[in-house]
């Protein structure tokens, strides 16, 4: 790190955190801004997320009581986040081919810095659009209707999130940056490889 700063390829933690809830990745910067970064998750990394308590992996708020290890391993997945936003903009590349999947709108907290790297909280709701940004679509709509019951938002939070999501839409199918910024090209440094947790990743979490 540099003034405060993280420097290309250094590894950073992402940490995801609320109340019992917990999940963190090991990611490599590609660039920090400051007001911008981009992270990258590469297949093969370890990461932790929630399991229930026979230790597998859940998605289910009532069931997370656990921390789970796993791998990465289903897509390339590089992160653009701007400082003050509600949302990650994620491309996900085919592990093997590098062919696009799709444009991954995670809707979260606003990012804050801490030691290891970013921390920050999913808020369920996500949107799926086209590679070619001409389709989209709502995801886990069903997972914040199980947070509503679980009391962890409300309707009123899940009307106001999907306007904001309308307007990342919008930008999205306008080609407004980061969508027109040419990231679908970017690759990472060869060299680069998978990356685990650091000791300490859940340092500050109470």
């Amino acid at each position: 790190m540099t003034g405060g700063l993280w420097k290309p390829g250094d590894a950073v933690v992402m940490r995801h955190y609320r109340d019992a809830y917990r999940w963190a990745a090991p990611m490599r910067v590609v660039e920090d801004r400051g007001d911008f970064v981009a992270l990258y998750l590469q297949p093969g990394s370890a990461i932790v997320r929630m399991g229930d308590a026979d230790g597998r992996s859940t998605r289910e708020f009532a069931k997370a009581t656990h921390l789970v290890e796993a791998t990465w391993g289903l897509n390339h997945a590089l992160h653009l986040i701007r400082e003050g936003d509600r949302h990650a903009t994620m491309l996900l590349w085919d592990e093997h081919s590098w062919e696009l999947r799709c444009w991954y709108i995670n809707y979260q907290d606003p990012l804050r810095r801490f030691s290891l790297g970013f921390e920050t909280m999913d808020l369920t709701l996500d949107t799926l659009i086209s590679p070619g940004r001409t389709v989209w679509r709502w995801k886990d709509e069903d997972e914040f209707e199980d947070g509503i019951r679980f009391g962890w938002y409300t309707r009123e939070q899940l009307a106001e999130l999907k306007a904001y999501g309308e307007g990342v839409i919008a930008d999205a199918l306008a080609g407004a940056p980061p969508f027109g910024d040419g990231w679908e090209h970017w690759r990472p440094e060869p060299s680069w490889a998978p990356l685990t947790l650091p000791e300490g990743w859940d340092r500050g979490i109470g």
